[in-house]
């Protein structure tokens, strides 16, 4: 689990992803680490990768993965399954609710990831986002600013997804 977060919104759903994951297995493996500062092939030591980044200020990534990723340099995750999760405020920007799924999805895929976890649109009301793709959110799309009572619920639920899918990859 890595995350950026600077408001702490997209740490506290980390957390709570950890902590749901950890719950529904019978082993601790699950741990939260931010970004921050953080060397970019450490992503290689772990076989899953759960990611999290809040959309800042107007379609932006969160500046700590801005600085991860301008130092990827070469790095290839080659067939490694990686799920999304962001933080956004779909009532102050609706034009580019959720980007930052659509632009670590981009960066992500273009370096051999496979994404899993993608969420439905419904039940969000929002104009456009980078973070859709076939109708469908490219990861967790959460929104503690303007629904937090569905955070708990929707963390839930797609969590128990995660597993799922990842049960039934080869």
């Amino acid at each position: 689990m890595f995350y950026g977060s600077t408001t702490g919104n997209t740490e506290e759903a980390a957390d709570e992803i950890t902590r749901v994951l950890c719950a529904s297995t019978d082993e601790a493996t699950v741990r939260a680490i931010s970004v921050s500062g953080m060397n970019p092939e450490k992503l290689l030591d772990f076989d899953v990768l759960v990611v999290g980044c809040p959309t800042w200020d107007e379609g932006q990534l969160q500046s700590d993965w801005e600085c991860l990723l301008r130092r990827f340099g070469e790095l290839r995750l080659e067939g490694k399954p990686v799920a999304l999760f962001g933080s956004g405020d779909a009532l102050c920007y609706p034009e580019t609710f959720q980007d930052a799924l659509g632009i670590l999805g981009t960066e992500l895929r273009a370096r051999g990831a496979r994404l899993i976890g993608s969420w439905p649109t419904d039940g969000y009301i929002f104009e456009t986002s980078r973070g859709v793709e076939n109708g469908r959110f490219l990861g967790l799309a959460l929104d503690t600013d303007d629904s937090w009572s569905l955070t708990r619920s929707r963390i839930a639920i797609w969590s128990g997804q995660l597993l799922t899918e990842l049960a039934e990859l080869p």
